[in-house]
This record gives structure tokens, C-alpha cells and sequence, in this order.
């Protein structure tokens, strides 16, 4: 067909059907839906259960078989009285795992956790941190409703390597969900795992970040080769992203932490993550998201009941943040997996 031809059915199509949804859109609505209908998302509760049962049925209805892996774990609770032990509470938690085969051998995965923060402490509930009030837009329905659109996606396509999305439960008690899964792993298919992107907290931090695990780093160049060539699709696509400066020496440039690619890591896999936070305040340690102001006063929403929603973060932040930052990591997830997993 020719070109001019092309252009006038495309018209027509777009004319006669309804409109292809904007990169982000279904991140945005799905972020926004798992914050609200699933606030209290603590692991082993019956509510972080519901999340995983309603991401199950959501990758079901995109045409995959979604495996839910529940696994036991524990957590300490700081006692009310001071002078008892922590008391170890004992849980279940669950993994939702969705895999579109490839034809290599070898896998790419591509995770967010999708549970919110547990009131362990006294200070955790004098600060009204996590507990069943918390929405946890930001951390981390904001990274599963950007994994649900990556899966539909992909969920027609015919990669080279595997993909494989994976929602993790129970990060917010030491990543226990990413761990459980990394272990569960045989040696055969660590080897085979050519990268782990994980997707955490994206809209409160005034900048995007992707950084690669400290760990493999060290032992192979996969992760940083993997890191560089996602921010320059990032670039090529006008978007702007950063990776860690490395001002605290605690936290070498280009490496991040703290979230579920950690295990992976640990594990000999070659890790990125991606976050929105602010390396060059605070502690330089990348805690502190934005400047310290009326809205946000310690200059974070973590695990903030008050903050951590989307009726505060939405008006505190730049107009559109929630759908701009949802399309920005469709789009360059989007492009890293088409770039990585589709070619021979």
C-alpha cells in the first residue's frame, strides 16, 4: 500500500473507531484505582490479598495465565509496652507472576511490589506512618499500574527472550516478596536472566532516576550497559532522566538501592531500577524527594498516610503529574523492552 494510501485508511480508522489510548493512560487509571479501592495494602493482610487477586484477574483479562505465588514470611511489631520483646508476626504474603514466552531461552524481568507500608512502631503511629488508611499512590501503586500497561502492551507480541512481570508482595517488611522469588530461582535461570527492571515510587520526587545494582556492577558491565541505553532511549524520546550523581560516597554513581531489585542483585542478576525522588538533597542519600515545604514537610511522602494519596499529591504537585510521569515510564519501559526483548 502506498504511503499517501496509508495515511488516509489510518485517517479513516481513527475517525470510524474509538481513539488508541495515550501511552500512560491505563498506568494513570490503574495507579489511581489501586490506591483507592486497595488503601491498607499491608503485607499478609486481606487486602493486600484483594490487590493480588484483582491484578490476576486483570492479566487474565489481557490474555495471560498470571501464576499468584503465596509464600510465609515474618515481620517484627514493636509492643505497645516497652518492656516486652518485638513480637515476630507470621504472614503470607503473595507474588503475581505473568510470563509472555520467547523463543531464546533467556528472560528479561520486569517487577513493582504493589504492598504499602505496615504500622510497626510507636513512632510509626504517632507520624500516622502506613496502616489501613494508607493509599500509597506514590509507593507503589504508582509502579504497578506502570507494570499492568507494560503488561497489556506486550501481552500480543512475539519476543525474542521471555518476559516476565512480576508484582511483589511484602517489600515494605524487607523486600521479602523479591527475595522469595530470586531464591526460588535455579541456578539455570539466573544465568539466563539477561536483566531485572524494577519500578518504584514515580510521581512525588521532583526527578526520574534509573540506576543499576551496586552489586553486579562490581562483576560485570550488564547492569551499567543496560542503565546507559534505557537513558538513552529516555533522551531519544525527550524525557528527562537522571541517574545517581554519587555525592554520597555511601551510594557510588549510577547505583541505586532500597527496593525490590536489591535481591536480584544480591543474587548475581543484573538489576536497574527506576525512581522519582532528588539525590542532591537532603542526606544526598535519595530519600528526600522534594524541597521542604507546607505540603510536603519533611520533604518526602513515604509511607505518609496523610501525604501518601492522591487527594494531597495531586494538588501539591505539578499539574498532570500523576499522567505525566505514568506516560514518561510507559514510554521508556516500553521502549527498553521493545529494544531488548523483540530483536534476535
Amino acid at each position: 500500500m502506498r504511503y499517501g494510501r496509508c495515511l488516509g485508511v489510518l485517517a479513516a480508522l481513527l475517525a470510524s473507531g474509538p481513539a488508541l489510548a495515550a501511552p500512560g493512560e491505563l498506568a494513570a487509571r490503574e495507579m489511581r484505582y489501586i490506591a483507592t479501592t486497595f488503601p491498607g495494602r499491608m503485607a499478609g493482610s486481606p487486602v493486600e490479598d484483594k490487590a493480588a487477586r484483582y491484578i490476576g484477574d486483570r492479566l487474565v483479562a489481557m490474555g495471560y495465565r498470571p501464576r499468584l505465588e503465596r509464600f510465609p514470611t515474618t515481620y517484627e511489631l514493636e509492643p505497645k509496652n516497652p518492656d516486652r520483646d518485638p513480637e515476630p508476626i507470621l504472614v503470607i504474603s503473595t507474588n503475581v507472576v505473568a510470563e509472555k514466552p520467547g523463543t531464546s531461552g533467556k528472560q528479561i524481568i520486569v517487577g513493582a511490589h504493589y504492598d504499602s507500608r505496615v504500622t510497626r512502631t510507636r513512632r510509626d503511629r504517632e507520624r500516622r506512618i502506613g496502616g489501613p488508611e494508607l493509599q500509597a499512590l506514590d509507593d507503589n501503586a504508582s509502579g504497578a499500574g506502570v507494570l499492568l500497561e507494560l503488561a497489556d502492551q506486550f501481552a500480543k507480541a512475539n519476543p525474542t527472550h521471555s518476559i516476565k512481570f512480576v508484582f511483589f508482595g511484602a517489600e515494605e517488611i524487607g523486600l521479602k516478596g523479591a527475595y522469595e522469588f530470586a531464591r526460588a530461582m535455579s541456578e539455570a535461570e539466573r544465568a539466563n536472566t539477561l536483566l531485572m527492571i524494577n519500578i518504584d515510587s514515580v510521581v512525588t520526587g521532583d526527578r526520574l532516576y534509573i540506576h543499576a545494582g551496586p552489586k553486579t556492577l562490581a562483576k560485570t558491565q550488564a547492569g551499567a550497559i543496560a542503565r546507559d541505553r534505557a537513558l538513552a532511549l529516555a533522551k531519544g524520546l525527550g524525557i528527562e532522566v537522571r541517574t545517581n550523581p554519587g555525592l554520597n560516597p555511601d551510594y557510588p554513581k549510577g547505583t541505586g538501592c532500597c527496593s525490590d531489585q536489591a535481591a536480584f542483585d544480591q543474587y548475581g542478576i543484573p538489576a536497574i531500577n527506576m525512581e522519582a525522588t532528588n539525590w542532591e538533597l537532603g542526606n544526598l542519600d535519595g530519600y528526600q524527594q522534594t524541597e521542604k515545604r507546607a505540603e510536603f514537610p519533611d520533604g518526602y511522602s513515604w509511607h505518609l498516610v496523610d501525604l501518601d494519596k492522591g487527594s494531597h499529591l495531586e494538588p501539591s504537585l505539578n499539574p498532570g503529574r500523576v499522567d505525566q510521569r505514568a506516560s514518561e515510564a510507559v514510554r521508556i519501559w516500553s521502549a527498553v523492552l521493545t529494544d531488548m526483548a523483540m530483536k534476535p
